[in-house]
């Protein structure tokens, strides 16, 4: 009897909680939003970053064979749009974007804002994916990030992984660029 009570709860209980990491077969790649991003211990000046994360997205568009996201998440990639992203970051204040503080991160409520500011000019039931930069440590030649799952249509996460990479690489994008691949690659 209470086996099949069980049952019966998580028979109404489970399908409320929409798809699970291992359902998302296909997601739409929105890019990396920097928006939250801090940099500690760079001395290159906030303009420069902004540029290079500008370039740093085109990578998935220019070396699609390099930065291959489908490769590195497993799932099927309906289609790229960086669109959403680069407005953000387009904007960012560059004001906060250097730190003096080497452990920042931002917490699950900013993340949940990137995702829900997200321009995203198809409104469709499918998965999103972005990558959330959270810290470019000089010090450390370590990049941070999140990649999140969300649902386009009503912007709930389903996953997100926190992720890390070495940097490395001549000039400042490829540098912080290098970060980003290895720490997707570890995703494998």
């Amino acid at each position: 009897m209470k086996q099949l009570l069980v049952a019966l709860m998580l028979a109404t209980v489970l399908p409320l909680f929409g798809q699970t990491p291992q359902e998302i077969t296909s997601i739409t790649f929105y890019g990396v939003d920097y928006s939250l991003v801090r940099v500690y211990g760079a001395s290159e000046s906030p303009t420069q970053f902004r540029t290079a994360f500008a370039a740093i997205n085109d990578l998935f568009i220019t070396e699609p064979k390099k930065y291959d996201i489908s490769k590195f998440t497993g799932k099927k990639l309906d289609e790229i749009s960086l669109d959403g992203v680069n407005r953000v970051n387009r904007k960012i204040n560059l004001h906060d974007l250097i730190t003096t503080t080497p452990d920042y991160t931002p917490d699950a409520a900013q993340i949940l804002q990137v995702v829900r500011r997200l321009y995203i000019e198809k409104k469709t039931s499918s998965t999103g994916a972005v990558v959330v930069a959270k810290l470019l440590s000089k010090a450390d030649n370590r990049g941070t990030y999140e990649l999140v799952y969300f649902d386009v249509a009503t912007r709930k996460i389903i996953d997100s992984i926190a992720l890390s990479g070495k940097a490395g690489g001549f000039g400042l994008r490829n540098f912080w660029a290098g970060s980003l691949y290895k720490a997707l690659k570890d995703l494998r």
